[in-house]
């Protein structure tokens, strides 16, 4: 398995794994080995040309992965929302619990967000400090887990029957 994973060549870097962190394709075992296996002939190359070869090699591996990163942050955007919450907004928020068996609750049935809560403040550009507005409980959040809302709403996904 690990043979196969190092030898294979990665899309973001156009190379395999074992190719950049070697500068060489690895013998395979005899029973796969033939002619046309790349990598495998012998070495002609002086050691400098051989370094100056990698040198460009990793240049362009670099150059790869940078549009790699940058067409996998494009694909990510896609489904961020632009929404910024801000101080005193009322909001709703994502809860995490944990099923246990022993008083028959499971977790994913339990409603996903909890609330309403009213910012406080901003410990961070992303972190913010929430207070429940009936129980006056604070607790962070990062403004991922949070849903505009309001106090009279009921709770965001909730069904009319």
């Amino acid at each position: 398995m690990q043979l196969a994973v190092n030898t294979s060549v990665a899309e973001s870097t156009g190379y395999s794994p074992a190719f950049i962190t070697q500068g060489r394709e690895p013998r395979l075992p005899n029973a796969l080995f033939d002619e046309k296996t790349t990598g495998t002939e012998k070495c002609i190359q002086t050691p400098g040309e051989n370094a100056e070869k990698l040198k460009e090699i990793f240049e362009l591996v670099r150059r790869n992965v940078e549009k790699a990163a940058q067409d996998q942050a494009r694909h990510y955007s896609l489904r961020r929302r632009p929404w910024r919450p801000k101080v005193r907004d009322t909001v709703w928020a994502k809860e995490h619990p944990l099923s246990k068996a022993a008083e028959g609750f499971a977790a994913k049935l339990a409603p996903r967000f909890y609330g309403p809560y009213t910012i406080k403040k901003f410990t961070s550009p992303v972190i913010c400090v929430l207070e429940h507005e009936t129980t006056k409980k604070e607790k962070t959040a990062h403004i991922s887990d949070l849903k505009p809302g309001s106090a009279d709403a009921d709770r965001p996904g909730d069904f009319e029957e």
